[in-house]
């Protein structure tokens, strides 16, 4: 009988990490969602909704695509495909960030983006996908096969 081969170093911290990330993202997404509900009973317009809205689908997007570069890093080197498709999503979800941004500011007005929470909002929602997208290509990196 031959002992299991030990764990590649830093798997389980990265595994950690991703899932922390998931969490994070879950509760983002959750934050979008109340703004949402929030928008559906007129409690606030659209324009300061729309930015909150983006970073809550956004965040959800994120949730599930962070969710399947986890499971790459539980596969291990046969992961290598799933963690690149991920990392391709999350770029995805950068390139559609901006373009949201841009169809808010073009069809609710300028102020949809600039007030002060609107703007951080979609600040923490760039943040949140280039971490996203890093954490990806880490794992993408760590997965490549020898």
């Amino acid at each position: 009988m031959t002992s299991p081969r030990p764990a590649a170093p830093g798997k389980a911290l990265l595994g950690l990490l991703l899932g922390i990330l998931v969490l994070a993202e879950a509760g983002l997404a959750a934050l979008g969602a109340l703004v949402w509900n929030a928008y559906h009973r007129h409690s606030i317009t659209a324009a300061e909704a729309a930015s909150f809205t983006v970073l809550g689908v956004s965040a959800a997007a994120g949730a599930v695509i962070t969710l399947l570069a986890l499971i790459a890093v539980v596969r291990g080197r046969h992961g290598h495909r799933l963690a690149r498709a991920a990392a391709g999503l999350h770029f995805a979800r950068l390139l559609g960030l901006v373009v949201a941004t841009v169809l808010i500011a073009g069809q609710l007005g300028i102020a949809a983006v600039a007030g002060l929470t609107e703007t951080f909002a979609l600040a923490l929602a760039g943040v949140e996908v280039l971490g996203a997208l890093y954490a990806t290509t880490v794992v993408a990196r760590r997965t490549r096969p020898t």
